[in-house]
């Protein structure tokens, strides 16, 4: 009989044990939460570099920031225990060395068990992007054609081409574009003619009349954007005319 209790006290006893709560666990933790306030800062001294900054996220140990052009990925960490600047934010400078390249930037936040979330944003090239809108059409005489185009969507940094980089005021431009043209002979690719623009501001269509064209030839308009860090060959516009 007194062994039966025992067994029973036991049972009971490791039942309790069993359901007994445990305090909350580093795996039911809450995964951190996406970075705020995120933004980068092309350095005033050295272009080929950027400074980003974001708010501090509860639960983070630390950042991973990764920088990529699409080719290559560079990757950085951020501890959390990092004196955060006069602004309350984080930061790190990244490297963004080629004028040509559009970085996207990424920060997550991570904890200890590399959980976390992430947020990107756009650093855009020091130079030029390509023209849009842009179109060729022939006039009643097929020995004419019209080529129209409009400005680039993002005219690049003011600086060059070398030191720091500041960007252009929009109300108030004061960059120095150019933007060049040729018209090629896709035949044999001879360059039948030449025209060069340069000014600080372009908001309007422009366009290019071109006369003594051979109706049965296929032409191309080449524009090349620059400011003073250059220009891209992956930024070329080429504006098709073709053979009638």
């Amino acid at each position: 009989m007194k062994l039966v209790r025992l067994a029973a006290i036991l049972g009971a006893v490791l039942s309790a044990a069993l359901v007994a709560p445990h305090p909350a666990s580093a795996a039911s933790a809450p995964i951190p939460g996406t970075p705020m306030g995120l933004r980068d800062v092309r350095s005033t001294v050295n272009a080929a570099e950027s400074t980003v900054y974001w708010k501090p996220v509860a639960g983070a140990t630390h950042y991973r920031v990764m920088v990529s052009d699409g080719a290559y990925t560079r990757s950085y960490t951020v501890q959390a225990t990092q004196p955060l600047n006069a602004g309350g934010t984080h930061q790190v400078t990244v490297a963004t060395p080629d004028k040509c390249s559009r970085y996207v930037i990424t920060v997550a936040s991570r904890d200890a068990r590399g959980q976390g979330t992430a947020i990107a944003i756009v650093e855009k090239s020091l130079a030029p992007t390509i023209v849009i809108r842009a179109k060729a059409v022939r006039g009643t005489d097929k020995t004419k054609a019209t080529f129209t185009y409009t400005a680039p969507q993002w005219k690049g940094y003011l600086g060059g081409p070398t030191g720091g980089a500041t960007p252009d005021n929009t109300a108030n431009p004061k960059m120095s574009f150019t933007s060049t043209t040729q018209l090629i002979r896709v035949i044999d690719g001879k360059v039948i003619a030449t025209n060069t623009f340069t000014g600080a501001t372009w908001t309007k269509s422009r366009s290019q009349s071109f006369s003594g064209l051979d109706p049965q030839r296929a032409y191309v308009l080449k524009i090349t954007n620059s400011n003073k860090w250059g220009s891209c060959a992956a930024q070329l516009g080429r504006v098709l005319l073709k053979a009638n």
